[in-house]
Order: C-alpha cells, then sequence, then structure tokens
C-alpha cells in the first residue's frame, strides 16, 4: 500500500504525475512535500526556512513527473516540471 502525499502549502493530493518537492528531516524520519508550482513554491520555501533547525540534517529532493519525457531530468528540464532552481525562489 502506497501513501498518500499531500501538500504541505495548499493540501491537494499530489499525484504520481505531479512534480514535486520534498524536505525530509533524518533525524524525525519525515517528509514534508510541497507541489512545484510557483505558488506552493513560495510557500513551502518560507515554511522549510522557519522549521528548519541549526545542526540538524536535511534532504531536499526534487520529484519530477512521471510523464517527463526528459532522458535527463533536472532543473529546466525539456518536460518543464521546473521552471527554476528552488534557490531562486527561496531568495
Amino acid at each position: 500500500m502506497t501513501r498518500i502525499l499531500r501538500c504541505a502549502a495548499c493540501t491537494k493530493r499530489i499525484k504520481s504525475h505531479h512534480p514535486h518537492i520534498g524536505l525530509i528531516d533524518l533525524e524525525a524520519g519525515r517528509e514534508v512535500c510541497y507541489h512545484a508550482r510557483p505558488e506552493c513554491r513560495e510557500r513551502g520555501a518560507a515554511e522549510m526556512a522557519a522549521m528548519m533547525e541549526r545542526g540538524k540534517a536535511y534532504i531536499m529532493r526534487h520529484y519530477h513527473s512521471s510523464n517527463c519525457p526528459d532522458a535527463a531530468p533536472g532543473f529546466g528540464c525539456s518536460g518543464g516540471c521546473f521552471s527554476e532552481a528552488p534557490e531562486a525562489v527561496a531568495n
């Protein structure tokens, strides 16, 4: 059974064909996910910054759409999953 992911910004379901961003807290074993849409990413960047604590380890992952046609997806992929890097949204 797979768990249903929900966007922490808009609370809508994140489906397998939706690109999204996940922040994993290694100590707690918890992942917070956000849609790759600009409005969710902006709110997500602000919430991630408020949630992070000094001295703790985190992993930030970007998950591409399952329908992405790019052979080596990354930020700015040809599938349009992410239009810009998360650093640009956070700054």
